[in-house]
């Protein structure tokens, strides 16, 4: 069960002269994603499985980006390329399929 959902958080407090960040989080999304980049230790576990962590990251491994925000006309241009894109890929897969499948 772990935390209710109102109890969750994440917390990155950087550290100027050492360059680097200091997490907490009870959140198990992040948990996941920084048991897989950092160096964390488990500080509770509820059925063997972390329900809060604590560690350190890189001044690297923390970015900041601006939210993308895409017009209508955008997202339906991103769709049309990706549908190329997938459509090319697939056709590039089938001929090579073809190809191969005819030396044996």
């Amino acid at each position: 069960m772990g935390y209710a959902k109102e109890e969750m958080e994440t917390v990155l407090v950087f550290d100027y002269e050492e360059g680097s960040w200091t997490v907490y989080s009870t959140v198990p999304k992040h948990i996941r994603k920084l048991m897989e980049i950092g160096e964390v230790e488990i500080i509770e576990e509820e059925n063997e499985r972390p329900i809060a962590i604590g560690g350190t990251l890189t001044e690297r491994q923390v970015s900041m980006k601006r939210e993308r925000v895409m017009s209508e006309e955008q997202r339906q241009k991103s769709a049309e390329i990706l549908k190329k894109t997938r459509l090319k890929s697939e056709m590039e897969f089938r001929c090579f399929f073809l190809y191969n499948s005819r030396k044996f």
